[in-house]
């Protein structure tokens, strides 16, 4: 037959025993199952801020490269630019002028006209007399020439021919193969010139008969004087042109001297001068 519950005092008995299982803490569950249930929470949170840095870095825009080493003990990251103002190009150098005076000795070629490079002045001698000078009607008389000498005389030796126009007093000129000589050691020509902080170009057609003969330029700003000495013993007439470029340090002069050292015929070695350009 079935069992029946125990009844009475038995029953209370059963009852106590089943409540005493009973966990006495009113309910809670033991510390182990707490500490499990939060080391899984900090997980989670763990992961989720990782997450989250990992977005915040990707988002970010990338660092400039690293900064090279030091040049000369400055530091190579680069500053703010500043423009740098720049020079106006139409601001021209100066330039200090000297005394200077330079010389060549050429031959002469067989027509020289006197007019396209005498653009400044121009002088041709002995053409209307021993004396005679025919120049530059508009050259303003920049070439001069000292007192001439007694011991002076008229030629037609040239092997060049001289030409010109727009002169005086002859206005103009063909095929001219005259010029003034001197006769004697000591004798000779003395000229001069204008001269400024710009570079002049005086040229000297001359010649030698028998004769040695020296030029010798000075500028009245200062400097050396500058020479140069040849010769020719034949009788005949040996011609040669100087080309002198010079400047000056301030408004002056250059002096110029053409003049026999020696002569080799007693009865007329000397220098000769046929003409001169200025530019």
């Amino acid at each position: 037959m079935p069992d029946r519950p125990p009844t009475g005092r038995a029953a209370r008995r059963r009852t106590r025993h089943e409540v005493q299982a009973v966990p006495m803490d009113g309910g809670r569950r033991p510390w182990r199952d707490h500490a499990a249930t939060g080391a899984v929470i900090l997980v989670g949170i763990i992961a989720v801020v990782s997450f989250g840095l990992v977005v915040l870095d990707t988002s970010r825009p990338n660092p400039p490269p690293p900064a090279g080493p030091p040049v000369d003990g400055l530091a190579a990251t680069p500053g703010p630019q500043i423009p740098i103002p720049l020079g106006s190009a139409s601001v021209a150098p100066s330039f200090v002028s000297i005394d200077s005076v330079s010389i060549e000795r050429s031959a002469v070629p067989e027509a020289v006209d006197l007019t396209e490079e005498g653009v400044a002045d121009w002088v041709h001698w002995g053409e209307q007399g021993r004396y005679a000078m025919d120049r530059n009607a508009a050259g303003g008389f920049a070439i001069l020439e000292g007192t001439p000498g007694t011991a002076r005389e008229r030629h037609t030796l040239s092997p060049e021919r001289f030409s010109w126009t727009g002169g005086k007093p002859l206005a103009a000129a063909t095929g001219v193969t005259s010029g003034a000589r001197v006769c004697g050691a000591g004798q000779g020509f003395t000229l001069s010139a204008p001269a400024g902080s710009g570079i002049s170009i005086l040229r000297l057609y001359v010649g030698l008969a028998a004769a040695e003969g020296e030029l010798r330029l000075k500028l009245s700003t200062g400097g050396e004087t500058v020479t140069d000495s040849w010769e020719h013993r034949g009788t005949g007439l040996k011609t040669a042109a100087y080309t002198v470029h010079y400047s000056a340090t301030r408004p002056g002069k250059i002096s110029v001297e053409w003049i026999t050292r020696q002569s080799f015929d007693e009865d007329c070695g000397g220098v000769a001068l046929q003409a001169a350009t200025l530019s």
